[in-house]
């Protein structure tokens, strides 16, 4: 696996690693070695680079027991959050090139995940938010600084969180440098251009866009049970106008970068037990599907 990323991709993002709970998994003890092995990787491999995922996400299994329980005031509570990134920043800088700061804060119905712990131990408050921004800046001020969520290139009221949460940051001051689109879309639905007024949104915002977790998913009505040559062409189809859309959208010195969520199909979060599918661009043996000329192509301009 580690010989098809150095030869195919030139930067790297953690899957779990780097989250919360497998980095400080009891208060103010940190285990760096699984992610510091993922660093000496990309170190090793010339023009590759590191994006680090995630300093806070909520979801439950990766939050730490004694953020779970904390039973303190929530000015205690930010001390401890940005304890956590703060270190966590530094111990990274000048090895990462960027940050997801936050991670999937906004509701799918627009406004604030009010069930996040992080919201709740902040004062049901969502100022924890623009505290991690301001400490990620701090930590490590070379770093490129994300807000990434799901379902924004094509959820009108998520979206419009979405940028006002960006001319509110940047009224006030609080680092942002850009906006990742998750991505996690199917093979026929959001169109492409309701993906590109999405990232031309954020390009007149003036921030960096990236396609920070990109799959597709061929299966969603459990259909089928192989990977039949027609869907796998329309597949290659699907990745092709999806990067070319980013392309023609982005300007060049706004891209933050294209990144596929897994290597295989088979290790894909989409394929579960009683539902296959076969969302990315390499098969379970390594070798490229259609899918992988699509992104190839549109990014030769083919």
């Amino acid at each position: 696996m580690r010989t098809v990323v150095a030869a195919q991709f030139n930067s790297v993002v953690a899957g779990n690693i780097m989250k919360m709970g497998y980095l400080e998994p009891t208060q103010d003890n940190f285990t760096w070695t699984n992610a510091d092995a993922l660093v000496n990787y990309v170190q090793a491999n010339s023009g590759m680079v590191l994006h680090g995922h995630t300093l806070i996400w909520h979801a439950d299994y990766q939050v730490p027991s004694f953020m779970k329980n904390f039973a303190g005031t929530p000015a205690e509570f930010d001390v401890v959050l940005m304890n956590h990134v703060t270190k966590v920043a530094q111990h990274f800088a000048g090895q990462v090139v960027s940050w997801d700061v936050v991670n999937e804060a906004l509701s799918d119905s627009g406004g604030w995940r009010t069930d996040s712990p992080f919201y709740i131990k902040s004062g049901n408050s969502s100022v924890y938010i623009e505290h991690a921004f301001t400490a990620a800046r701090l930590a490590d001020p070379g770093a490129k600084l994300y807000y990434n969520d799901y379902n924004t290139e094509w959820l009108t009221a998520k979206q419009n969180s979405l940028l006002a949460m960006v001319d509110d940051f940047k009224s006030r001051n609080i680092p942002i440098d850009g906006i990742g689109f998750q991505m996690h879309v199917r093979i026929d639905f959001p169109s492409i251009n309701t993906i590109k007024a999405a990232f031309q949104a954020v390009v007149a915002k003036g921030l960096l866009v990236r396609i920070s977790e990109l799959d597709v998913a061929v299966n969603a009505n459990n259909t089928f049970t192989v990977l039949d040559t027609t869907t796998a062409a329309a597949q290659k189809l699907r990745y092709h106008d999806i990067v070319k859309a980013y392309l023609d959208t982005v300007p060049l010195a706004q891209r933050g970068g294209i990144t596929v969520w897994g290597l295989l199909d088979g290790q894909s979060w989409i394929r579960q037990p009683g539902h296959p599918d076969w969302p990315l661009l390499f098969n379970d043996d390594f070798t490229t599907k259609p899918a992988f000329d699509g992104v190839a192509e549109a990014l030769q301009g083919l």
